[in-house]
């Protein structure tokens, strides 16, 4: 598509840092780049740090009209604190309008003016944010959001219209360079892909979080990169939106709605490489599916089979190991849970899921889910696959329900027939506990190259088979040569950390490891309330911290000058080392095998579960 069809189709300013928005019809440059009246204000907090949606979740209920002729805003308090509405002069009404905003959040705010940058998130590129129409809307099909919403939740000044989805990604060029481009007479260069944050997973009205959101997303943006985008500028890919800064001095020009976007130069030697890897890769589907059928696997376990409600096959290809998301109300609130596919990808008529009860969106599948019933799917997504390639022989080792993802791949590789050796390693509290036990008794029975080895960690006096926790003794009676193969590991997070260090005790390159582990917020003990004594090590500073806390929450809280970005998760800055104690994690997939086994976490997604020392 010719550049010369992109045009301006949108603008929004923020006149309050992490309020709402006003959508313009012109916009003039600022002397720094920054759009007039965009992010003018800033709220702070007795420490001098903002009071955004990063910090206070209380943000997103807190609803503001402004008029920027007359230098006004209207606040209106959704969050239940009885304040109504009122109108305030931006420059009139300073101590009114602090009061009553601290009277919102519960704690002194101050009110700041910047006239001259405002208050951007990235000083060194203070120029609008830019994004196209496609984009938004692409991404609200991978969350079946309106792209309203997607709009809201992400926050750009600029939405680009007639090109394709992620056109923008033309505005940045390698690390170190800029694309110089031009919107109507004023000129820009395009800087990098935005780096987002804990905002966009929330629901922009209520502040409500989707535990499912940055990982989907980090996932989805890897996998649609388009051939124009530099993906060495990808550390990771929670990233998008344009930063960008303004070409020299191009104060006192405007830009308006129609205004074409043309691109003038591109640095030479930037690369642009192909989207997607070459290799196999599956399909991304959002839609219904039917539940067929659901079947007992033990006491606490279902499977739900589902197929197309009018096709004979699934409207998605999926490799072993992935999973989709199923996303349910639950009264007035939407919930979304991943679930591993347990079937194998040769079964084109269906797919299954497994699902323990334990927590709110999977006891609602197992009490309100009944055959007949339509799901919400959105998928596959994952990394954790495994079809044969690339190995001539595999471990599997799982615990609990963490045998859905290792099962799709025994299912697909002994439909394959596959000549290699599987070691699955199978640990369950009880035998009653065993999922699919009947079907891994005929898998080995008909397929040699499988060998199974269960254990218990209970009193169970039916059980004649090992007993006992995961331990390096044992592993190395069942599977003498585990050194030198390739291990893949699904189980609680606490069992994933426990059998890392175990593997790597027993020789197991790190690199050899691949792992997904599950425990999510709600399952986990540390959202219990209970309080645990954390140590900073090199700081020499130390902090009570309830489990509800981040590692981050507690360093910042007791003055240790942690760095961190997104807290979110995939931008790794706050990566701490674990020097004694145990934490719970809510995500961590940015760190890699070896980092993992090294007890490197993210401050920012793992919360205490005992006492612990810290390296920071």
């Amino acid at each position: 598509m010719p550049e010369t069809e992109a045009f301006l189709s949108r603008i929004l300013i923020f006149p309050i840092k992490s309020l709402d928005a006003v959508e313009v019809k012109e916009a003039r440059v600022l002397a720094s780049g920054a759009l007039e009246h965009d992010r003018t204000f800033g709220l702070f907090d007795a420490n001098q740090k903002f009071v955004n949606g990063k910090r206070y979740a209380a943000v997103h209920r807190l609803r503001a009209r402004f008029d920027l002729a007359a230098d006004v805003v209207t606040l209106s308090d959704e969050n239940g604190r009885g304040l109504g509405s009122r109108s305030f002069s931006l420059e009139g009404d300073r101590l009114e309008l602090e009061r009553w905003l601290g009277e919102y959040f519960g704690f002194p705010v101050s009110f700041r003016r910047n006239q001259d940058q405002g208050f951007p998130d990235d000083t060194e590129s203070p120029g609008p944010t830019i994004i196209s129409d496609a984009t938004l809307a692409e991404i609200g099909a991978w969350f079946d959001l309106p792209t309203e919403q997607i709009r809201a939740r992400f926050r750009t000044n600029i939405e680009i219209g007639g090109v394709p989805t992620f056109w923008e990604d033309r505005l940045f060029a390698a690390a170190g360079t800029l694309v110089r481009f031009r919107i109507g007479d004023a000129v820009f260069d395009g800087v990098n892909p935005c780096q987002r944050c804990v905002v966009p997973p929330r629901d922009p009205l209520t502040g409500v979080g989707d535990d499912t959101f940055v990982r989907r997303f980090s996932e989805l943006r890897g996998r649609t990169l388009p051939l124009w985008s530099s993906r060495e500028r990808f550390n990771h890919f929670y990233r998008v939106a344009i930063n960008t800064r303004a070409h020299g001095d191009q104060g006192g020009k405007s830009i308006r709605i129609g205004d074409r976007i043309e691109i003038l130069d591109v640095p030479e030697g930037n690369s642009r490489v192909p989207s997607r890897p070459n290799g196999r890769h599956s399909d991304f589907w959002s839609g219904e599916l039917v539940v067929d059928s659901i079947r007992d696997e033990t006491p606490s376990v279902k499977t739900f089979r589902l197929r197309h409600p009018s096709e004979a096959n699934i409207p998605f290809r999926f490799l072993p190991g992935q999973f989709v998301t199923v996303s349910m109300d639950r009264g007035l609130d939407a919930v979304q849970r991943c679930y591993t596919i347990a079937s194998s990808p040769s079964c084109r008529d269906y797919c299954e899921i497994t699902v323990k009860r334990e927590g709110s969106a999977s006891a609602a599948l197992h009490d309100r889910i009944a055959p007949g019933s339509r799901l919400a799917i959105s998928g596959p997504m994952g990394r954790f696959a495994f079809d044969g390639e690339g190995a001539d022989e595999i471990v599997l080792i799982g615990g609990g329900v963490g045998i859905t993802p290792l099962m799709s791949k025994i299912r697909y590789l002994a439909a394959r027939k596959w000549p290699g050796k599987i070691d699955l390693v199978y640990s369950v509290k009880t035998s009653r506990d065993i999922v699919f036990r009947q079907e891994l008794a005929e898998l080995q029975h008909e397929y040699p190259a499988l060998r199974v080895h269960i254990t218990i960690t209970s009193d169970d006096r039916d059980w004649e088979g090992a007993r006992g926790r995961l331990s390096a003794e044992w592993l190395r009676s069942v599977i003498p040569d585990i050194a030198g193969r390739r291990v893949h590991l699904c189980g609680p997070t606490a069992m994933a950390i426990s059998v890392q260090r175990i593997l790597h005790q027993l020789g197991v390159p790190a690199a050899h490891i691949e792992v997904e582990a599950f425990g999510g917020k709600s399952e986990t003990k540390a959202r219990s309330g209970a309080e645990y004594a954390i140590r900073f090590a090199r700081s020499g500073r130390a902090a009570i911290a309830s489990g509800n806390a981040t590692i981050l929450e507690a360093a910042l809280g007791a003055g240790v000058a942690l760095d961190h970005g997104c807290r979110a998760g995939v931008c790794g800055r706050c990566k701490v080392k674990l020097l004694g104690g145990e934490v719970g994690i809510d995500c961590d997939f940015v760190l890699t095998p070896e980092q993992k086994a090294a007890g490197i976490i993210l401050a920012c997604q793992a919360h205490a579960l005992s006492r612990i020392v810290v390296d920071c």
